[in-house]
């Protein structure tokens, strides 16, 4: 079936949809093939195109193993609520072998197929939930930190360090980081330097900085303050962006990692403070 659209000028060609044609008995919609039976009923399976690889996330690659694993249950529910009794068996029979080319063992596809017959979990009150913590994963640390952090009712999620997304480059054209909101520092003629966060363009708040030391607002500027004592050049022209981020939150603690890093600097206080416990860390 095609359907013709025209402009209202009539000049440009016409435009054509072509919906999917029934096929032996066969008619394929979204994830679903539909088919004829005999008697007339219709019966149904889950569709798959002639170009589908059966590649899936591999069992040994650098991921947390409950997103692996998420591929298992996630096909295993997909075929349970498509498939009818006539074609379960065969879509089962399918998956497993798939899931063995992935890597996986066939233990682990049938304990799949185990998991999506129970259903979604019912989830529990918010009030009693505890918040969890997000965590970059690293194989054979990050997955021991998420068992002690549960013995604590504390729950964990973890992304890979290394995504398609950060791999690929961007087809939009390149943004200043000066014009994107973040973390920077000014640097002194001295070698003192000055850690700001802004929610706004940090092209902005740099020349902000620059009218305060120009109408001497020592009283509101660290670096006012400083320039109006030492009369030395604050080198905006050498000013640079530590990190592009947008959330409040972690601007505020990547300003207080900057801070602790660079001791001897021009800032008044320390802004948010960071335990203790990571001082090492930033020191290594």
């Amino acid at each position: 079936m095609e359907l013709p659209f025209h402009h209202l000028n009539n000049q440009s060609p016409s435009i054509k949809f072509t919906m999917e044609q029934e096929v032996d008995g066969c008619f394929p919609f979204l994830d679903v093939l539909i088919s004829k039976n005999d008697d007339g009923s219709f019966s149904h399976q889950v569709f798959r195109k002639k170009t589908h690889t059966e590649q899936y996330l591999h069992a040994s690659f650098d991921h947390f193993p409950a997103q692996k694993l998420v591929v298992l249950n996630m096909l295993a529910t997909q075929a349970l609520r498509i498939s009818d009794e006539k074609n379960i068996d065969r879509e089962k029979a399918h998956l497993l072998n798939v899931f063995v080319n992935n890597g996986y063992s066939k233990h682990q596809g049938l304990k799949a197929f185990l998991k999506a017959n129970k259903g979604p979990k019912v989830k529990g009150d918010l009030k009693d939930r505890v918040s969890g913590v997000h965590l970059p994963f690293i194989k054979g640390t990050m997955d021991k930190i998420g068992r002690i952090l549960r013995k604590h009712n504390v729950s964990s999620t973890f992304r890979p360090l290394n995504t398609i997304c950060r791999s690929l480059r961007s087809v939009k054209d390149p943004i200043d980081p000066k014009d994107m909101k973040g973390v920077y520092v000014i640097p002194c003629s001295c070698g003192t330097p000055y850690v700001g966060e802004t929610g706004r363009s940090i092209n902005q708040r740099i020349h902000e900085h620059s009218v305060d030391i120009k109408h001497g607002r020592t009283r509101s500027s660290s670096l006012a303050e400083h320039a109006e004592k030492t009369k030395h050049h604050i080198c905006f022209e050498e000013a640079q962006v530590i990190a592009k981020i947008a959330p409040f939150y972690h601007r505020k603690f990547r300003e207080a990692i900057e801070i602790e890093k660079r001791p001897r600097n021009l800032n008044r206080d320390d802004g948010w403070k960071i335990s203790s416990c990571w001082i090492p860390a930033l020191s290594s």
